[in-house]
């Protein structure tokens, strides 16, 4: 008979060997073949990794699925006792674990089961180590059960809690609280705004870009105006913002939770409801219920209880249906998973469903999510999506952290996620890293995102990330013109709950030459001087793992390259909305990118496998190098959808998918100094067939091209950026603005951008080109990038620094050039 116990669940079992439940095999098992393979798309890597070192006590364990597994069996034991397991968690259906022990500090083995539909095991994993480090901070799993019964009567327990309101008060009465003007004047806005009434669906039941916002707006609005008066009330204890809240909780309450604002629920039509709207209705119903829903009557709590229960639950359901836990990739999942969370919080104790709600939650906090980047801190879909998911990530584990003391943000993502942004997209940064949403400055969200985590870690670094952010803060208009609500982020609202909680003093960056690899996205930064904006100039690269799926790019193996602040070789084209015919024509295409087409076919858009790896990085001090290999990604075809839509469109025909692509590496040796920094960038491209290659760059405005030359001047601000380039193969150049899709509708109008092409002029299967990228100032003389060339050598000569490529056959060989030798690719001095 099995023991009770008060774990979440049964399955998992943590505790001294001679304690473990009857019927169980204790024993480290060794009798089973090794059958791990490698992930697969939207699966995950081991982890922890083999002699990788845990950053939490005890670490979220996670592993790569198993075709024929229908659960699995985890076991630890010590390294130093490996005839006694330290962990065993049986029936897991995912292939997650959140142990709810810590352990001790020492050496581990761990490996996981593979069981069959009968119980039976047929396999096992790869066997690793890992060290658990004294010192480390303790994120075993919560019993969610006593979770509620400590937050029993606990009311507010959302953000404001303890003496939160009296520091948010004298914040506001000593003019700290920052965004204090903006939201008390949307919340005296909200007042006179009449409650909305539920959007009809979609037209004919099919789904438009226009629909899609019509529907969502009122979601998103009404939503931010509930939470902007609750928090409004509990601050000024004004009445009128209470009476403004719950008009609009009732408003909000009326709406249908399985109609057309669900998520992502079937309608009658054959539509589904949009998620974009239920996601803002779950979490600000929930931050409403705790601050204002002691105030409302029996019959309006009656009201909000019967709504909120099917909210939640339709989220779980997709979740568990998604096996999230196993593959947290869905993207909107990933947004709501938090507003799940705190609803969760919220409702512990009011509503039943919320325990699982929150277990479920935390369980997905502890191991496998976020999914878009390890604990190096980097986020595979881009600065874009980084800045508005860690947003809403984080504000979950503050309120988690404020209500319970449980501080998921002490996990090695979080700690170090704070630096993605100086060194991919810093305060001067005229644009954004790769992926959807990229093009920008840095934004008010990010700046607060930032500006929490310096506070959370005590950065002073961070902090003068911050506060050197200077995006502008909306105001609030009336009368006819359109009204900004901060209905995405609800930026001022979070502002003034964080009011009267900064303590730490910022520390400028010093403006040193700093280059970073980020091995769990495929990233690369190389920095001449990282926080001084008169002298940094930064070059990036990408060949990541994450292929082109979810809002990534078909751009494995590109670069970018500012300078003083200025836009040089960029990534070109707009994100109107997702899919829409620029978005998937253009902005996801390799040919916006500064990469290379092979007969004019780039790396198909929205695809896991379309991906390139990076080989090679090493950082000396002067010299940075980085390779990256992507051929795989040219030898998949787009989907079909992707193909119908190039019909509609385009004139020119789809791309052939042959020549098959065998090798497409790109070498980057970034000589980062402050005086004259250069980037050179080496191709080596092999094809089963000859080929005509592309070699592409892209400004933002017209460049100058002179074609005998093989230069090219690109000009942005007072800024020059002087390239020559080099081909094993006689090369033409050409050069169009615009796009062969115009951005549509957020983005219809935006201004045209430039783009360059050089062709190679003749067929071949192998081709090497060799770029000198070199910044200069306006009124400065163009720099000379002087030619060296050789019988199997060719390189460049730029001031004192000179590079020399391999120019024979094959991808490497031995260089004698310009007083250079090696042997290898290419030789930097």
């Amino acid at each position: 008979m099995r023991k009770k116990n008060n774990l979440p669940l049964a399955a998992l079992l943590i505790m001294a060997a001679s304690a473990f439940t009857a019927g169980l095999d204790q024993k480290w098992t060794t009798t089973l073949p090794v059958l791990e393979r490698e992930p697969r798309a939207e699966e995950f890597p081991a982890y922890p990794p083999d002699q990788g070192e845990a950053g939490v006590n005890p670490p979220g364990f996670c592993w790569t699925p198993h075709e024929d597994a229908r659960s699995y069996r985890l076991e630890v034991v010590s390294a130093q006792k490996p005839s006694k397991l330290v962990l065993l968690a049986d029936d897991l259906k995912s292939t997650v674990c959140a142990p709810a022990r810590t352990m001790a500090p020492g050496e581990y083995l761990w490996q996981v089961i593979y069981r069959n539909a009968s119980g039976e095991g047929y396999g096992v994993s790869r066997t690793r180590t890992f060290s658990l480090p004294v010192g480390l901070a303790e994120l075993p799993m919560p019993d969610v059960s006593q979770l509620r019964v400590r937050l029993a009567g606990v009311r507010p327990r959302l953000y404001i809690n303890g003496n939160r309101l009296l520091r948010i008060r004298e914040a506001v009465r000593h003019g700290q609280a920052a965004q204090w003007d903006f939201f008390i004047a949307a919340a005296d806005a909200a007042l006179k705004e009449n409650p909305y009434a539920e959007p009809e669906g979609y037209a004919n039941g099919e789904w438009t870009v226009e629909d899609w916002r019509r529907i969502y707006r009122p979601g998103k609005i009404g939503s931010a105006h509930l939470a902007r008066l609750a928090l409004a009330y509990r601050i000024t204890g004004e009445i009128k913002y209470l009476e403004g809240a719950r008009r609009w909780m009732m408003n909000l309450a009326s709406w249908d939770p399985t109609g057309i604002i669900s998520h992502s629920v079937a309608q009658v039509d054959g539509s589904e409801g949009n998620d974009e709207a239920s996601m803002p209705v779950l979490e600000r119903m929930a931050f409403a219920w705790d601050w204002i829903g002691g105030e409302l009557s029996e019959t309006e709590r009656a009201r909000v209880l019967a709504v909120m229960p099917e909210r939640g639950n339709q989220v779980l359901r997709l979740l568990k249906k998604q096996d999230f836990l196993s593959h947290p990739f869905s993207n909107h999942e990933g947004r709501v998973l938090a507003f799940l969370g705190n609803a969760g919080l919220s409702f512990l104790g009011d509503l039943p469903e919320a325990e699982e709600w929150l277990d479920y939650v935390l369980r997905c906090y502890l191991t496998s999510f976020p999914a878009w980047g390890g604990d190096e801190g980097g986020w595979a879909q881009g600065i874009g999506y980084w800045a508005a998911y860690v947003h809403w990530l984080s504000t979950f584990a503050e309120a988690l952290r404020g209500a319970t003391g449980i501080d998921i943000l002490r996990r090695p993502f979080y700690r170090n996620n704070g630096y993605f942004p100086i060194y991919f997209h810093p305060p001067y940064a005229p644009m954004g890293a790769f992926g959807d949403g990229g093009d920008g400055k840095p934004s008010l969200h990010e700046k607060m995102l930032i500006d929490y985590f310096a506070e959370v870690f005590e950065d002073p670094v961070l902090k003068w990330h911050a506060d050197s952010i200077k995006p502008l803060i909306p105001r609030v208009t009336y009368a006819g013109e359109e009204r900004q609500w901060n209905e995405w982020f609800m930026e001022d609202v979070v502002s003034i709950w964080r009011a009267g909680t900064s303590r730490v003093v910022a520390k400028p960056l010093t403006g040193s030459r700093v280059s970073r690899h980020l091995a769990d996205i495929g990233w690369v930064a190389m920095h001449t001087a990282l926080g001084d904006a008169e002298n940094d100039v930064w070059a990036l690269f990408k060949s990541s793992r994450f292929g082109s799926f979810s809002h990534s790019h078909g751009d494995q193996n590109t670069f970018q390259l500012h300078a003083w602040g200025e836009a040089l070789a960029i990534d070109s084209g707009y994100y109107p909305s997702y899919g829409s015919p620029h978005h998937t024509l253009w902005t996801r295409q390799t040919r916006a990118h500064n990469g290379i087409l092979v007969n004019g076919r780039g790396q198909p858009p929205y695809n896991w496998d379309a991906s390139g790896r990076i080989e090679h990085f090493e950082d000396d001090g002067s010299v940075t190098l980085v390779r990256g290999q992507a051929a795989g990604a040219y030898n998949i075809p787009p989907g079909k959808n992707v193909i119908e839509m190039w019909r509609k469109y385009l004139t020119e025909r789809v791309p052939p998918m042959e020549p098959k692509v065998q090798s497409f590496e790109r070498t980057l040796a970034f000589a980062g100094s402050k005086g004259r920094p250069v980037l050179f960038v080496l191709d080596y491209v092999k094809t089963d067939a000859p080929a005509t290659l592309d070699w592409l760059l892209h400004a933002l405005k017209q460049m100058k091209v002179e074609t005998a030359a093989g230069t090219v001047t690109i000009s942005s601000g007072k800024v020059r950026l002087a390239v020559r380039l080099l081909s094993t193969v006689p090369l033409e150049f050409a050069q169009f603005s615009g796009f062969p899709v115009k951005p549509e509708e957020r983005a219809a109008g935006a201004p045209d951008q430039w783009h360059l092409t050089a062709r190679t002029t003749v067929p071949a299967a192998e081709v090497k080109f060799l770029a000198a990228l070199v910044p200069y100032r306006d009124g400065e003389a163009a720099p000379e990038i002087q030619i060296l060339s050789g019988p199997e050598g060719a390189g460049f000569r730029v001031g004192d620094t000179q590079v020399a490529a391999w120019w024979g056959a094959g991808v490497t060989g031995p260089i004698r050039l310009g007083g250079m030798s090696g042997d290898g690719r290419l030789v930097v001095r």
